[in-house]
């Protein structure tokens, strides 16, 4: 979310303006949020700690961004680390005047609402597809832990047949039925595996549905490696 300069005018006198110079830390991740930085000129790069603690790079910042609201908004640390990626003029507002310049310009809180609407919903399809690569994991490992090779004295075979009983399998890894076949239908399209063979059978006395799937296990395995860090 960027400011235009005539917002910028109308709350500059409520804050103080600050001075960075390249490399300069504003905000580091899980301080206490207590103030608000609007970038006047300048760049302020965004980073956010992974899990081996390693600082990544998220985004980057320029005139008219706000910066900070985020922690400010919910009442508790930094959610992320920003550094100055060149020298960087801005105005630092306290929490109370910062509230108080939002509550008094309603173009400010337009802005910020769409971009808080923005965030959510980046957020909701980062979890879907974190998700999605948790069950292909765990789907094109149990293929290749169940996978039947064909033994050959003459030749190191390059595919293997494996059979998915998807109801069962549902049970085993509580998960949806119908979220299995879309997995294993992600995993075809591309050609990572080969759908064979769908049938519609009696297990134990119940409806079930078999797969017959040919797959590489070469393959497979590069394309779980792909997504393992997901």
């Amino acid at each position: 979310m960027e400011l235009k300069e005539d917002m910028i005018a109308k709350i500059r006198d409520m804050g103080s303006e600050v001075r960075f110079n390249m490399g300069d830390v504003i905000y580091r991740e899980g301080e206490k949020a207590d103030q608000v930085h609007v970038i006047v000129s300048g760049h302020a790069s965004i980073f956010k700690k992974s899990l081996s603690g390693e600082d990544v790079f998220i985004g980057l910042a320029g005139a008219g961004s706000i910066i900070g609201e985020m922690g400010l908004f919910l009442e508790g640390e930094r959610t992320a680390t920003v550094r100055a990626s060149s020298n960087v003029t801005a105005i630092v507002f306290d929490a109370d005047k910062f509230l108080e310049a939002v509550s008094k310009i309603p173009e400010i809180s337009y802005m910020m609402l769409k971009e808080f609407s923005k965030r959510v919903n980046n957020l909701n399809r980062r979890i879907i597809n974190i998700t999605t690569s948790k069950l292909i994991y765990v789907i094109g490992i149990y293929l290749l832990e169940n996978l039947q090779l064909e033994e050959s004295p003459y030749y190191t075979p390059e595919e293997g047949t494996v059979q998915l009983y998807i109801k069962k399998f549902s049970i085993e890894h509580n998960m949806e039925p119908s979220r299995v076949e879309s997995v294993l239908n992600a995993l075809a399209k591309p050609g990572i595996i080969r759908i064979e063979n769908i049938q519609n059978i009696q297990e134990e006395g119940k409806e079930e549905t078999l797969y017959t799937i040919k797959l590489n296990p070469d393959k497979l395995r590069s394309y779980l490696r792909s997504i393992a860090h997901v």
